[in-house]
């Protein structure tokens, strides 16, 4: 469904090691709207929901609801070695004649 690399799985672990329930605790993709129909991410630290459906990628509890699966599909989550920032790229990219990005 998605990919985790190994570098941005490394740097969750030790977010969620720093957390008092990491046993508990699994990482979900929050959308957000660029205002033109296409969708970007945002990383969240979270326990599971009733409705969600939990997936182990490279050592990480991946949440997600069954019936996001499809519209998550190719996604890659990387973590910049030098920065430290985490890389969310989807396979359907945000669109480049939208006014709203610079």
């Amino acid at each position: 469904m998605i990919t985790i690399t190994p570098h941005a799985a490394a740097r969750l672990a030790l977010l969620i090691a720093e957390e008092p329930d990491a046993d508990k605790l699994g990482i979900k993709l929050v959308p957000t709207t660029t205002g033109c129909g296409s969708y970007t991410y945002s990383i969240a630290i979270t326990e599971a929901g009733r409705r969600d459906r939990v997936l182990e990628i490279n050592g990480i509890r991946f949440l997600y609801q069954e019936e996001d699966a499809g519209q998550l599909f190719g996604t890659v989550i990387d973590c910049d070695a030098v920065t430290g920032r985490f890389s969310i790229e989807h396979p359907r990219s945000v669109q480049s004649d939208c006014p709203h990005i610079h």
